[in-house]
């Protein structure tokens, strides 16, 4: 064994360290992790962090914006209504209980399940007033859902189209539901001009009109057929509506939007063309012939 004498000892110590020192030092690479989420900007205060959609200064680059799935905005449903005896809107000729009238609820929901056409059960087993005559064929807005509520439509929004749903209770009674393939995409305002030949018996007939439903019909075919005629004069076949005060404007409704139309009448409206005229359009108030002009 080789002993140092002190004095070598801390020679040699001192020389080392001065190696040591001027070796390049060996970095420990650190270990990865998610990057910590900004924190909420205090309420009054301001941040520098970027406005989703805004561009970037330093890349010109877009910063994401989140995806969400949207909500449907116009739903079409056909809906089959059996009343009870104390519900709103019940007429007095029903005389059933609640729970009889769940039980006739539940048997058309499996009959229309079974494959049979819910337009058809509606003619003969729905006791809302006007059902014969639309078939329970309504578009509706999820967010506004309107006379039928809020269970209605939230049930309607849960459904796939084609799909029938179980018995919906409301406060006017049970629901049956069909979702239709939702409304298509299309211009959200048009404007537009009908003439309207009612008939007595209508669901919403006007007023001391007296011809009969096959007589409106005639009249209104005739109209259709003048009205695409080359040349045709729409102010003077407007002369036929029964529409109050509709006579001196021409029938001009104006623009409206989609979903404050019955929706018979609307579905023709909006597939229309410019300029073009409709074929005969029957609705809860009679037969109607439509052109739009913008």
């Amino acid at each position: 064994m080789i002993r140092l004498s002190p004095v070598r000892f801390w020679f040699v110590a001192l020389f080392a360290l001065m190696v040591a020192a001027c070796a390049p030092a060996v970095r420990k690479q650190p270990r990865q992790r998610l990057p910590t989420p900004p924190p909420a900007a205090a309420a009054g205060t301001s941040q520098d962090a970027p406005v989703p959609g805004a561009a970037d200064t330093a890349g010109g680059q877009s910063a994401p914006v989140a995806a969400t799935t949207p909500v449907q905005e116009l739903v079409e449903v056909r809906v089959l209504v059996v009343s009870y005896a104390g519900a709103d809107n019940a007429r007095e000729s029903v005389t059933r209980t609640k729970e009889q009238a769940l039980e006739r609820a539940q048997m058309i929901s499996r009959m229309a399940k079974s494959g049979d056409r819910l337009a058809e059960l509606v003619r003969k087993y729905s006791d809302r007033p006007g059902a014969n005559e639309d078939l329970g064929l309504f578009r509706l807005r999820p967010a506004q859902p309107g006379a039928f509520g809020k269970e209605v439509g939230q049930a309607a929004l849960a459904l796939t189209p084609g799909s029938i749903s179980d018995p919906v209770e409301t406060p006017s009674g049970y629901f049956v539901i069909e979702r239709r393939t939702d409304p298509p995409t299309g211009p959200t305002k048009v404007s537009a001009r009908h003439i309207l030949i009612s008939y007595a018996g209508a669901e919403h007939a006007i007023p001391g009109v007296k011809r009969t439903e096959a007589e409106a019909r005639t009249l209104a075919d005739q109209i259709a057929k003048d009205a695409k005629a080359p040349g045709a004069n729409w102010a003077d076949l407007a002369k036929y509506t029964d529409e109050p005060g509709s006579k001196e404007t021409g029938g001009d409704l104006g623009s409206f939007a989609r979903g404050q139309m019955v929706p018979a009448f609307e579905r023709v409206a909006f597939a229309l063309a410019v300029g073009q005229v409709s074929d005969v359009v029957q609705t809860p108030f009679g037969f109607h012939v439509i052109t739009r002009y913008e």
